[in-house]
């Protein structure tokens, strides 16, 4: 083999291993980062509250002021309104995933 064969060769082997260990850093860092995919869903429902505010901002001014309103006139009405809504909340959540397993055996 002349120079120039051996040279490309070498390239090659050296472009060959390159390949390989930048595969396995992806796949190493694709691992690493599962840590913080909980931090990441919670940033994008942050950041789509922030869109949905931005682009209804009359709905969001009426809401608050209702609820300004219900708190100043009736502030035991409004921490019983509170803990309902909370307490709503929560079954919904608990609920959600056995109602969305119920439906996808429907369809």
């Amino acid at each position: 083999m002349n120079r120039s064969a051996h040279s490309r060769q070498d390239l090659a082997d050296r472009r060959a291993a390159l390949l390989l260990r930048s595969a396995q850093l992806r796949e190493q860092l694709a691992w690493r980062a599962q840590v913080l995919r909980p931090a990441v869903r919670a940033a994008d429902k942050v950041h789509a509250g922030a869109r949905w505010a931005r682009r209804n901002p009359v709905w969001l001014l009426l809401g608050a002021a209702a609820l300004t309103g219900v708190a100043l006139t009736r502030p035991r009405a409004a921490l019983r309104l509170a803990g309902r809504a909370w307490s709503g909340w929560l079954l919904l959540r608990r609920a959600w995933p056995v109602a969305a397993s119920l439906l996808r055996r429907l369809n």
